[in-house]
């Protein structure tokens, strides 16, 4: 074979294995889906009252993105999901390493744990209410108390979940508590423990945009709320796009986050 077919060979090759990779094949999934969209809403497959084409929610997005009233709504929004995931993330690790290394609490205190993770939140929103007054404290709050929930959840399975030979081994080179923490317990638990932090954000991202939706007074979720009441269909599509956009941004830096996690600790 000469060196020429040799170079076709190897390009046609590369050209196949891009069709197969799975980023191409989720942005082919969303290029469908878009166009599927528009032909269903111009069509009228899909009713005006329901959805409008995606082409118009987009055009209609741009014109509102550059609006102060969308800037403030956006920061408000962006601001509470933060706090609350934070808020989540602090408690929810050491939480999760404390029903780990205490079994006897562990056993009394999921069953109450898991119980919170099915419970509506939303029904503490009057008393919180009443506590901590008319603004964003008890979004956050609830929206934290959400997220802390999967986070301990997947932090106590994961420590778990490790394998004897690592503590005998970190017990072996006599580390220190922080060593082992940081060098044995944390790099062997982040595949577990990372998917838990990705619910955790969903979780806040939930939270917040379903206070808002019905109890805010400003916000991305409250924005989609009233022009859900007011039958604006392209505006409200176009703050729902917000969120998902965001969301799906999110999950791809702590996804990336994660990687970069476990190549250091390795």
């Amino acid at each position: 074979m000469s060196t020429l077919q040799i170079k076709v060979k190897t390009k046609q090759l590369s050209a196949a294995s891009v069709w197969r990779t799975p980023t191409f094949v989720r942005w082919f999934i969303i290029a469908a889906l878009l166009v599927l969209l528009e032909t269903a809403t111009k069509t009228g497959l899909i009713a005006p009252t329901l959805m409008a084409p995606p082409s118009e929610i987009l055009i209609r997005l741009a014109s509102i993105a550059p609006t102060s009233e969308f800037a403030e709504d956006s920061v408000r929004t962006l601001t509470t999901i933060l706090f609350a995931f934070a808020t989540g993330l602090a408690v929810g690790i050491p939480l999760g390493v404390f029903l780990w290394r205490v079994p006897a609490a562990g056993r009394i205190l999921e069953p109450f744990i898991v119980t919170g993770y099915a419970m509506p939140t939303l029904l503490f929103y009057p008393v919180l209410l009443a506590v901590m007054g008319l603004n964003a404290g008890p979004i956050i709050l609830i929206a934290a108390t959400m997220s802390l929930i999967p986070i301990a959840l997947t932090t106590k399975i994961a420590l778990s979940s490790i394998k004897p030979i690592l503590h005998k081994l970190a017990n072996s080179v006599n580390a220190s508590p922080a060593q082992y923490y940081l060098k044995v317990l944390f790099p062997a638990a982040t595949p577990l423990v990372f998917p838990g932090i990705r619910l955790g954000f969903i979780y806040a991202v939930i939270g917040t945009i379903a206070m808002e939706f019905i109890l805010a007074a400003q916000g991305i979720g409250f924005r989609a709320g009233l022009y859900y009441r007011e039958l604006n269909v392209i505006d409200m599509w176009g703050y729902i796009v917000v969120v998902v956009v965001v969301s799906v941004v999110v999950n791809g830096v702590l996804t990336w986050l994660e990687k970069r996690i476990r190549r250091d600790m390795l």
